[in-house]
């Protein structure tokens, strides 16, 4: 039940926990030429991983009624139990999932309506891994856990990436382990950066082939954001087109296009691959989806 990417809560949580544009890994830098563009095959680098940390949410004022609702006790043998069987029945057996929330997430969802709405804020979850655990303070423990979710990027969903690593806290209360309503912490498995070239490479050899139709193949939609002419240039300008190493989204030029579609924490997770052809030079920018990075659009270059 990890924190959904594209909801303007977890925005404003990505705010308030000051989320910039993140370093990015790089592996070599070397330019690749195009015409054909490609080379040989280089060492996959480490995968980039974004952490967030979820601070507490202080319930509003109608979530706060003089006795919870009680729950129907759902017992659990360990702390990984507990928290495996929460997480899967989330989705599709919430009153199993409500049945296992702590004291915390009673006064927070004094209902078990409430708390079934409030899960339409969350990613779909497709499988659930359960790690280690760790002590975490007298009768609580932090289990850290994997979630696969359906990958997509898009205006409507924002980034939901492949899998992300949680962690989630469960306590002894009441002779039972129960669980916390949102996780400690959620961190993001990203591609590594250094896949992102390769993705602008097969796109811009379409481009060449005036293939407009293979190369939405490797967009993350039909539609593409930034200037609508850049895209084109491909198929007008015959001649050597070369892909350089990615930069991070906080050098973008135009970036408004791409905030106003996925909000500002797009610059935590695009990248911007600066591609040169005849007189020609500006960026593609690129989202994961899934382990593989697809082209959001283009952003201009400056010259001086």
């Amino acid at each position: 039940m990890p924190w959904n990417f594209a909801t303007p809560a977890f925005r404003r949580l990505l705010r308030v926990a000051g989320i910039g544009a993140l370093g990015i890994a790089l592996g070599v830098g070397a330019t690749l030429a195009v015409d054909g563009l490609g080379g040989a095959g280089r060492a996959e680098p480490a995968a980039s991983v974004r952490r967030l940390d979820l601070p507490a949410t202080a319930p509003s004022s109608a979530d706060r009624p003089a006795e919870p609702e009680a729950a129907t006790p759902v017992r659990a043998g360990t702390a990984r139990a507990a928290v495996r069987r929460f997480l899967q029945a989330a989705d599709g057996d919430p009153a199993v999932a409500y049945g296992l929330l702590d004291r915390a997430g009673l006064r927070r969802y004094p209902t078990l309506a409430r708390f079934t709405r409030a899960q339409a804020d969350r990613a779909e979850v497709t499988t659930v891994r359960v790690g280690r655990q760790r002590r975490a303070g007298a009768g609580m423990v932090d289990v850290t856990v994997t979630l696969a979710h359906p990958p997509a990027i898009d205006p409507f969903t924002g980034l939901v990436p492949a899998r992300t690593v949680e962690v989630w806290r469960a306590s002894r209360q009441d002779g039972r382990w129960r669980v916390a309503a949102d996780p400690v912490s959620v961190r993001a498995d990203l591609p590594g950066d250094g896949r992102a070239p390769e993705a602008v490479t097969a796109w811009v050899k379409r481009l060449l082939a005036c293939d407009r139709a293979g190369a939405a193949g490797l967009q993350a939609g039909a539609d593409l954001y930034g200037p609508a002419d850049l895209p084109e240039l491909p198929c007008r300008q015959r001649g050597r087109w070369t892909v350089a190493a990615p930069e991070p989204f906080d050098a973008a030029v135009e970036p408004e296009a791409y905030v106003a579609a996925f909000g500002p924490e797009v610059g935590a997770w695009a990248r911007l691959v600066p591609v040169r052809g005849p007189g020609t030079r500006f960026s593609v920018v690129v989202g994961p989806v899934g382990d593989a990075w697809r082209v959001l659009g283009t952003d201009p270059v400056h010259t001086h």
